[in-house]
């Protein structure tokens, strides 16, 4: 069996998930044959049911001695955490140029390096060596993500305590509405991103509401905002508008994962959540558009792999 140590790459939450649900569609393709550990994504197993109960991130699941490594470093400080996986990424990639028997590869991510799991090159090359350490961030292989999106998305339910909030609000809208439309706001990095392609007023995401829930007024709906600035007084004032103020960015996640459909503008974030959940993207390309039903993607994040803007973000 081939190992495969996945260092770093990325970048937080909407990226991680992302990354790790492709290692694992490929390492079910390949059953029996590789095995990943993904040192990239301790910092968010406690988030997650089966991460949590196997925190060193190895799959296919089994017990490990990456476990009680992994338990160890949550017990200390974040600040120290966040220093200790840096240095302890690294090292590891670094074991990969010159042990024995191992392989690196690094993505230069600079350059639009990608690395295709599913091509078959890339097996025959791994199973070269008894372990590769991998570091980038472009690893995908969506036509295996798609084959295997049902059992991928079960290892990425939250664990109970973090979604029992966003469950029992969602839960209690449901009583009184049909269809809920999530809602993702972001700004704050988004000021630079693209150059601020993607951040949009928050007076343009109030008309996209209000459109989004004409369109689908004979469903009885709600729209359900997560937002990481402050909505202004007023906002969505006379609509069926609801928000969870000051929640961990793992409860908004949840929150959007237990929607009917899903309106953001192109975010891994939000296209991880809708991953979760079996739920649609509603993509917002631009602060010009006019909401309509068949900008929706039905398949949620594999659609926006493949919308001509969407694709910016989710690669």
């Amino acid at each position: 069996m081939h190992r495969i140590i996945y260092t770093h790459g990325g970048g937080r939450l909407g990226n991680q998930v992302m990354r790790f649900a492709h290692w694992i569609a490929w390492a079910l393709e390949h059953e029996e044959e590789v095995e990943v550990r993904n040192l990239a994504f301790w910092p968010y197993a406690k988030y997650f049911a089966t991460w949590r109960a196997h925190p060193g991130c190895v799959f296919p699941l089994r017990p490990d001695g990456w476990d009680e490594a992994a338990r160890l470093r949550q017990l200390l400080p974040e600040p120290v955490s966040r220093r200790l996986d840096w240095r302890l990424q690294r090292r590891v990639q670094e074991l990969g140029r010159w042990r024995r028997g191992w392989n690196a590869l690094e993505l230069n991510n600079d350059a639009g390096q990608t690395l295709d799991l599913g091509d078959p090159t890339w097996i025959r090359r791994a199973a070269g060596s008894t372990t590769t350490t991998c570091a980038g961030w472009r690893i995908a292989s969506w036509s295996l993500l798609d084959r295997h999106q049902a059992a991928v998305r079960g290892f990425f339910r939250p664990a109970r305590d973090v979604a029992a909030g966003p469950g029992a609000f969602v839960g209690a809208l449901r009583r009184r509405h049909d269809f809920v439309i999530g809602v993702h706001i972001r700004q704050g990095d988004y000021r630079d991103w693209h150059d601020g392609r993607f951040h949009f007023a928050m007076e343009q995401y109030g008309r996209w509401i209000r459109q989004a829930l004409e369109l689908h007024a004979g469903q009885n709906p709600v729209a359900v905002v997560v937002s990481d600035a402050p909505l202004a007084a007023g906002f969505g004032r006379g609509l069926p508008v609801q928000q969870r103020r000051d929640r961990p960015a793992m409860e908004d996640w949840t929150t959007l994962s237990l929607c009917d459909v899903i309106l953001c503008a192109p975010s891994t974030f939000a296209a991880t959540a809708a991953f979760q959940g079996g739920v649609a993207l509603w993509p917002l390309p631009a602060a010009d558009q006019v909401l309509a039903r068949e900008q929706i993607l039905p398949d949620g994040m594999i659609g926006a792999a493949h919308h001509t803007v969407f694709s910016l973000s989710v690669r």
